[in-house]
């Protein structure tokens, strides 16, 4: 009887051995498995675009002055700080708005004035500037300043300085009240 255990045996032995091993290949081991963890990330960026307007008056004394570039005296700066989206232009720009006499009989278009603009912002990430030079105002935005797109986005510390010329051919003899031009910051 022993020696029918011992044949049984010998004659399995084989197929013990293929399984055993079929086991090991097949058995995952979870003796290096490692616990997980969930790790919440909440992300804040923004497109930041603030500016200040600092000392905002122009002023055009034309009345010694008859020219298609008579100057204006200003000290308007604009200064802020921009943080754009990736591949987003970002624009500086101004909207002018006409200037008209006390009884609105006499008028002067935001096209009149020539704005160029110089730029002493600071930052290692934007694009190629782009400054006005003698451009038409309008009631529409024109751009002051704007950095085209780069790779990173547009990251400034923007310090703009703003001066104007008036066409003194185009304006006749009054006094005009104060006009309010706007100044926008915009990424897109």
């Amino acid at each position: 009887m022993l020696q029918r255990f011992f044949a049984a045996v010998t004659r399995s032995a084989p197929i013990v051995a293929v399984a055993l091993a079929l086991t090991a290949i097949v058995m995952p081991s979870y003796a290096f498995a490692a616990s997980t963890g969930i790790v919440s990330l909440t992300i804040n960026a923004p497109v930041l675009a603030t500016i200040t307007v600092t000392s905002g008056t122009v002023t055009c004394n034309i009345s010694a002055v008859v020219s298609l570039t008579a100057p204006c005296t200003t000290s308007a700066t604009i200064t802020g700080d921009v943080r754009s989206t990736a591949n987003t232009i970002t624009n500086l720009t101004v909207t002018g708005a006409a200037v008209n006499n006390s009884t609105a009989t006499n008028s002067i278009a935001a096209s009149t004035f020539k704005m160029t603009c110089t730029d002493t912002s600071t930052g290692s990430v934007h694009g190629t500037l782009t400054v006005a030079n003698a451009t038409p105002l309008s009631t529409s935005a024109v751009a002051c300043a704007s950095w085209a797109s780069h790779s990173a986005g547009n990251v400034l510390n923007i310090s703009d300085a703003l001066g104007f010329t008036i066409d003194s051919f185009l304006v006749p003899a009054d006094t005009y009240t104060a006009a309010n031009w706007t100044v926008t910051l915009s990424a897109s």
